[in-house]
């Protein structure tokens, strides 16, 4: 069960995203970790009838460089909102692809955003409409998700399921979140 996913950001995040014991209460999309029971660290929903939930979000903050409009595009876990009352692998993998549709979605803006850069479009609204479509667009993906695995329980759809996010994910490789390291140029 995903438990919230964020519309559209335009502030950076509340805090630093640190626990006061220095660890990262949020986790940014990589296609080399993946979650662990330790990650669940919130307090069980007694009203849920799930045996998990993940608190994943995507943000989109924008910004101008030089005279394009540019977004920070990010799918985001949030350890201390996820919580789980016992884990199996199964449970675990279910709650991963949850992540990993936030970051499908995340793909998906991205290559959204490019394709109005390609237009050369210079409002900003047009830009949060078509991010805001895909939101919407993706909440309704994750809760098929949702209602097609039987929350995970049904193995057969859980596998086809995540054999379709893989393929695309992989599909909408260009659009990964690439890092910039802004500096100054060698003389």
């Amino acid at each position: 069960m995903r438990l919230i996913l964020l519309a559209l950001v335009f502030f950076p995040l509340s805090g630093n995203g640190q626990s006061t014991r220095g660890e990262r209460n949020e986790l940014v999309w990589n296609p080399y970790y993946r979650l662990q029971e330790s990650d669940f660290r919130g307090i069980p929903d007694v009203d849920s009838p799930s045996d998990a939930g993940a608190s994943v979000k995507i943000t989109a903050k924008p910004f101008v460089s030089g005279k394009r409009i540019e977004y920070d595009v990010r799918a985001i876990f949030d350890r201390q909102r996820s919580w789980a009352r016992g884990m199996s692998t199964s449970l675990l993998e279910h709650e991963q692809l949850h992540f990993d549709i936030a970051e499908l979605y995340a793909r998906k803006i991205r290559e959204r955003i490019h394709e109005l850069q390609q237009q050369r479009v210079r409002d900003i609204a047009v830009y949060n409409r078509e991010i805001q479509k895909l939101l919407e667009e993706s909440n309704a993906y994750d809760q098929r998700y949702d209602i097609e695995t039987l929350h995970g329980a049904m193995s057969g759809k859980q596998e086809i399921w995540t054999e379709r996010v893989r393929a695309e994910l992989a599909s909408l490789d260009e659009y990964r979140e690439v890092k910039r390291t802004i500096g100054l140029t060698p003389h």
